[in-house]
């Protein structure tokens, strides 16, 4: 079979020959190298070549290179806990944009002193050097395995996937866990390990299901990079915006009020009020015309407007005045679309431009509120244009051209457009 290698050589190479031995073969040899990607899916270093194929080495430097890393140090970290603490039970541990957790069902807590020794463990693992293999199960065959270990939390995540499809998971010495990977070689591909926090989280995010105890960790290649990665998010601490607001007096969010509902004491109402009238200012220069909306409506304006169906879980309790329901809103959108259906327009009205500072409530889980980043009552910078099928590709342009021009104002030079 013909296999390419990305910006590199190629050649013909036997059927069957792994990822990892084809790029040997082709001399691709970078111990550096993770995984690979073969015809654009990423895949492990030991999967087997079927067919001619276009190959692609991941490493650190890239993001699904430090994707799979991450994913298997939550895998290493898994084994830790399992070999200290016997009776924990896994469940999910995903790797995150530059760290990773995983979720154990465990009788109490982890403290810090439980971190240290996970931590040493974990790197006692690394000095293993166990290779890491993926193995495949029936779905019945994968429920026997996993009850036989009192892994009940796979046994439920498995009953839910579809019948007749092959189940995979992987080992690493004596540890098993259900993965879809891809997964590095061998664990003493990982150089460096670091356990940063513990804290609970439901079971599948719902507060009716058992707390878990999650351990949040990182990992890079080297040891100087998780020292200059800690010493980064000490910097970060320093400046979180939680303590920076306490420290200058500018809000504040007491148990008395409720979570996720923030008081603006009169130095940050200042800020507030400077930023409030920029905005005002830019929005009417650019042509929009401001709305303000109440802060309830009743119940069937949700209904119609898909709210109720879509976004219910994330909506506060309606409320019941004079026979009819109210809902707090968690959206402007349906006050703009009846402001602008409240009398005829021409064509030649459009396009029209609403925009408001509308204050919304949501029902954010307690587990994550943060600070003024995730809350349950705030004000957002919220417009709608109305314009003719002809005029859409200015007015989106005109919006990006206006955003981008807010964002550097406040400083934001740098950031991605999803």
């Amino acid at each position: 079979m013909k296999i390419s290698v990305k910006d590199g050589p190629s050649g013909d190479i036997q059927t069957g020959v792994t990822v990892g031995g084809a790029l040997s073969d082709l001399g691709v040899v970078d111990r550096n190298i993770l995984a690979a990607k073969v015809d654009g899916a990423v895949v492990d270093l030991s999967c087997s070549l079927s067919e001619s194929s276009i190959l692609e080495p991941l490493r650190f430097d890239s993001a699904e290179g430090r994707e799979v890393y991450r994913h298997s140090s939550t895998h290493l970290m898994a084994q830790a806990v399992k070999e200290l603490f016997p009776s924990a039970q896994l469940t999910i541990g995903p790797a995150l944009e530059d760290s990773f957790y995983y979720d154990f069902a465990f009788e109490r807590p982890f403290t810090p002193e439980d971190l240290q020794r996970i931590e040493e463990r974990a790197a006692e693992i690394i000095k293993r050097n166990l290779t890491i293999k993926r193995r495949e199960f029936s779905k019945q065959d994968a429920i026997d395995f996993f009850t036989s270990r009192g892994e009940h939390y796979k046994v439920e995540l498995i009953q839910g996937f579809p019948d007749g499809e092959p189940i995979t998971a992987y080992t690493q010495g004596d540890f098993v866990d259900l993965c879809r990977g891809p997964h590095l070689p061998s664990t003493g591909v990982i150089g460096a390990i670091k356990l940063l926090t513990t804290g609970g989280a439901y079971w599948r995010g719902d507060e009716r299901n058992p707390m878990l105890q999650r351990i949040y960790g990182t990992s890079f290649p080297t040891q100087a990079e998780v020292d200059a990665y800690m010493a980064r998010l000490e910097e970060i601490k320093r400046r979180d915006h939680r303590k920076v607001g306490k420290d200058l007096d500018l809000i504040s969010i007491q148990d008395e009020i409720g979570p996720g509902l923030v008081l603006w004491h009169p130095k940050g109402a200042t800020v507030r009020l400077l930023i409030e009238n920029f905005w005002r200012e830019q929005h009417i220069r650019d042509g929009y015309q401001l709305v303000y909306s109440p802060h309830t409506a009743r119940l069937d304006l949700w209904k119609t407007s898909g709210h109720l169906d879509y976004y219910r879980e994330n909506m506060f309790p309606s409320m019941k005045l004079e026979g009819s329901e109210y809902q707090l809103k968690p959206m402007n959108c349906p006050y703009h679309i009846m402001i602008y259906q409240s009398h005829l327009r021409s064509y030649r009205d459009l396009p029209i431009r609403y925009g408001e500072l509308g204050t919304v409530y949501r029902y954010e889980r307690t587990g994550v509120l943060h600070g003024l980043m995730r809350v349950r009552g705030f004000t957002q910078d919220d417009a709608h244009l109305f314009c003719r099928p002809d005029q859409m590709e200015h007015e989106v342009s005109r919006v990006l051209d206006f955003t981008f021009f807010v964002l550097q104002t406040f400083g934001f030079h740098q950031f991605d457009v999803f």
